[in-house]
């Protein structure tokens, strides 16, 4: 149960907890950059890390030599294809929503995918949206307190002081959060998790394949979009999110370690497994009434299950359309028997495995 509730912070693109507490940096973010090639009509993706300023020094003749390019980082994250009947590949790969350097520059297996694909398939177009100020806008004051109270009004006070105390620790909190509920508290906290982690949702895979996807003016379609991800997060009941954020508050730490396991899983392409278990957080203990339990299976199931299929119907809309597309969505929801490995399969899709050199 616990894992799943974590999962909120791993498989979705928390738009609004990125819109609250984190500028949109572009020097930072564009990770993904178009390298040099032999040919003026010939550009390619290929990955960065941000530059320093030894990097940046050059010699005299440094217009006569080329660059070094940097090794492409170790890591093997799961990805598949399927080849279409018509000739084209639509390319799959588990993203993680936040992720940190070591993770950059990308494998050439997956910038070569994505090179070779006429589109970019995202759950939403975050990259927009961080552009869009009046949405953002819109969107904050929603989550807003409208009569004068704030969230010590809402919560117990000693949940309250213990969910401040992380945000200042993590160098987050400022006193205007006061007025926000408590689904943005539990928003922010999903925040404090990643910066505790060493995790930026800026340099999530889906991020920077979205920044380059713009910078080049690559065709970017939307799986979903951000209204349909904000009216899930932040629609649920108050009793269920002020759950959402006692968890994460009494079991910070335990739920840091999480995010951090499921991070070094995804490097390595090993999450089916600890995805598909059903185990808990050790050392969480908290008894929940029946009409909670209730509220927890549905949301999961919207969470996973319901947009599962959504996802499994575009996907195979794609593959059917003969376009060449890289797909990219959270890693967990391509498990299980409601995944949609398992649906493409069961469609009589083959769906083979990239291996990594």
């Amino acid at each position: 149960m616990f894992k799943k509730i974590l999962c909120a912070a791993v498989v979705l693109t928390m738009c609004l907890c990125t819109a609250g507490c984190s500028d949109k940096d572009n020097s930072s973010s564009s990770q993904l950059t178009q390298a040099d090639s032999s040919s003026a009509a010939d550009t390619t993706v290929t990955t960065t890390a941000p530059e320093s300023s030894s990097q940046a020094e050059t010699t005299n003749d440094s217009s006569s030599q080329p660059e070094p390019q940097e090794k492409e980082a170790d890591i093997t994250p799961a990805m598949w294809k399927v080849t279409g009947e018509k000739g084209n590949t639509v390319y799959f790969l588990g993203s993680m929503h936040a992720l940190d350097d070591s993770c950059y520059p990308l494998p050439n297996e997956i910038t070569d995918a994505y090179n070779a694909s006429d589109s970019l398939a995202v759950e939403c177009d975050i990259y927009a949206y961080m552009g869009d100020f009046a949405a953002q806008l819109e969107l904050a004051q929603s989550m807003m307190y409208q009569d004068g109270t704030t969230i010590a009004d809402h919560i117990d006070a000693d949940l309250y002081e213990s969910a401040k105390q992380i945000l200042t620790d993590e160098g987050l909190y400022m006193s205007l959060f006061d007025v926000y509920n408590v689904t943005m508290w539990y928003s922010m906290m999903e925040s404090a998790m990643m910066t505790h982690a060493g995790l930026d949702s800026n340099k999530g895979i889906d991020m920077q394949l979205l920044t380059t996807a713009h910078e080049e003016g690559k065709d970017i379609i939307e799986i979903e979009s951000v209204d349909f991800q904000n009216e899930l997060l932040y629609s649920q009941p108050d009793e269920l999110n002020e759950f959402f954020l006692e968890t994460y508050v009494y079991y910070y730490e335990d739920q840091c370690e999480e995010l951090k396991k499921t991070f070094d899983l995804w490097k390595t392409g090993d999450m089916k497994e600890y995805l598909e278990s059903d185990d808990e957080l050790d050392g969480v203990d908290i008894e929940i009434s029946d009409e909670l339990q209730a509220m927890i299976d549905e949301y999961n199931k919207q969470l996973l299950d319901d947009r599962n299929k959504g996802m499994i119907e575009k996907a195979k809309a794609m593959i059917d359309g003969g376009q060449n597309v890289f797909y990219v969505v959270g890693a967990a929801h391509y498990y299980g028997d409601q995944g949609i490995l398992k649906g493409l399969e069961d469609a009589g899709y083959t769906v083979e495995e990239i291996q990594y050199d």
